[in-house]
C-alpha cells in the first residue's frame, strides 16, 4: 500500500503534462494576437532562406501588422482587421484583398479537444531562441495524412519565437525563427505605415470572396468521397470567375489545423488540363479531370492527402443535369 501514492502520481503525470502543453498553446495564441512586438525572423523553405521584419500592434482599432522583406525581391504587406495590402515594387503593383489568417506563423485553434483525436500534443523540452528561454511544444499527427508542428514559446511573454512544420519523418519542411525581437510597446504608428506610397503603381482589388447573387446559398454539386479522419467541409463558394465562363466551385475542408481546398471548374478551351502532383515546400496540389471538369486539390498537407481526395471527387447524382 505504501507504493499506491507513487503509482497514482506516476499515472497522473502524462495527464498533467498534456494539460500543461495545451495551456502553453492557448497562451501562445493569445500572445501572438495581443502583444505589441517588433522583430526580425528568418523563413527557411525549399532550400531558400528569407529574412523579414514584422511589426505588430493591438490598439483601439484592433490588430495592425506590417511585414517587410529584407532579402530578395522587395515587398511589404500591411494587414488590419478588414484587409491585406501587398506592395510589390519590382512589378509596380499593389494587391488589396480581405484579411486572412496571419503568416508565416500557423494559427492553433482554441478547441484543442477535437484536435487530440488526430494529433498528440506534447511538451518537448526547453531551448533558447534569440536570447529568450523557451518551452518546446509538439503537435504530432496520428496518421500520415497531415503534417506535424513544433513551437518554441517564450517562457515569460508566451510569444512564439520559432515554429517548424514537420513531415512524417519528423524532419522540418519549413522553419520560421526570430533572430531578434522586442516585445512590448509602444509601437509608433509611423512604423505601421508603408515605406512606399504606391503612386504610379497598378492597383488590383480582389473580390470579397462572396458568391455572386445567382449562386448565393447554393449547395455543393460535388462530393469528396475519401477524406482523412477528422476533415470536414468548412466553407463552400460557387462563383463565376469570368462573365463568359461557368461557375467555379470551391470547397474547403479542415481538421481544425490543416486546411485543404478543392476546386472544380470547366477547363479553358484548348488548354491542357493539370494532372498529377505539383508541390512547393509544404504546399501540395493534385490535379485530375472528372466528367470533363478540371479538379484541383491543394493544401499544406502531404502529397498522399491531396491525391486521395482528388481521385475521389465525384458529382452528386443528377447534379450535372441542372
Amino acid at each position: 500500500m505504501r507504493w499506491l501514492p507513487v503509482l497514482l502520481l506516476t499515472a497522473a503525470c502524462p495527464v498533467i503534462a498534456q494539460e500543461t502543453a495545451r495551456q502553453w498553446l492557448g497562451d501562445m495564441s493569445s500572445a501572438v494576437q495581443g502583444l505589441d512586438y517588433d522583430g526580425t525572423f528568418v523563413y527557411l523553405h525549399d532550400d531558400k532562406l528569407e529574412t523579414m521584419r514584422i511589426i505588430h500592434q493591438l490598439g483601439d482599432a484592433g490588430e495592425r501588422e506590417r511585414l517587410v522583406s529584407l532579402t530578395g525581391s522587395a515587398r511589404e504587406v500591411l494587414r488590419n482587421n478588414e484587409s491585406v495590402t501587398c506592395i510589390m515594387p519590382d512589378s509596380k503593383t499593389v494587391m488589396v484583398g480581405q484579411s486572412r489568417p496571419r503568416k508565416p506563423f500557423p494559427m492553433v485553434p482554441r478547441d484543442l479537444d477535437s484536435l487530440e483525436k488526430y494529433y498528440r500534443i506534447e511538451t518537448a523540452g526547453d531551448d533558447r531562441i534569440a536570447g529568450y528561454l523557451t518551452r518546446v511544444i509538439a503537435i504530432i499527427p496520428k496518421d500520415a495524412y497531415r503534417y506535424g508542428y513544433r513551437f518554441w514559446i517564450d517562457k515569460d511573454s508566451k510569444m512564439i519565437l520559432r515554429s517548424d512544420l514537420t513531415g512524417n519523418d519528423n524532419r522540418p519542411i519549413e522553419q520560421v525563427m526570430f533572430t531578434s525581437l522586442g516585445i512590448g510597446g509602444p509601437i509608433p504608428d509611423s512604423e505601421l505605415q508603408p515605406s512606399l506610397t504606391g503612386d504610379g503603381y497598378t492597383w488590383y482589388h480582389q473580390d470579397d470572396g462572396k458568391a455572386t447573387p445567382e449562386h448565393a446559398g447554393a449547395s455543393p454539386r460535388w462530393i469528396v468521397r475519401r477524406l482523412p479522419a477528422g476533415f470536414g467541409l468548412t466553407n463552400y463558394q460557387l462563383k463565376r470567375m469570368r462573365p463568359d465562363s461557368d461557375a467555379t466551385e470551391h470547397m474547403v475542408y479542415s481538421d481544425g489545423l490543416a486546411t485543404v481546398s478543392v476546386y472544380v471548374e470547366t477547363g479553358a478551351a484548348g488548354a491542357d488540363p493539370f494532372t498529377g502532383l505539383s508541390g512547393m515546400g509544404a504546399m501540395n496540389a493534385w490535379g485530375t479531370v472528372v466528367d470533363g471538369r478540371q479538379v484541383t486539390v491543394v493544401g499544406e498537407v502531404p502529397a498522399i492527402t491531396v491525391e486521395m481526395m482528388a481521385e475521389s471527387v465525384t458529382a452528386r447524382a443528377g447534379a450535372l443535369d441542372d
